[in-house]
């Protein structure tokens, strides 16, 4: 193999690497931030329904539905 064929499978190599490794950045990016919105979302029913089972404007929507 010539010299500047090496660098070139180097070179090759190298980028390859370095895709592989920002794809798994995205893919860790993205669970964290569907984990956190989770996280965020399951804050917000707690204090709206206020340890009880279920909101109360929930029952005011099933009664709506049922006409």
């Amino acid at each position: 193999m010539k010299k500047h064929e090496v660098k070139n499978s180097l070179f090759q190599s190298i980028k390859v690497l370095i895709k592989e490794a920002k794809q798994k950045v995205v893919r860790n990016v993205n669970s964290v931030i569907v984990y956190t919105y989770f996280e965020i979302g399951k804050m917000i029913i707690q204090n709206e329904q206020e340890g009880k089972e279920r909101a109360q404007y929930a029952k005011k929507i099933l009664v709506q539905s049922d006409c």
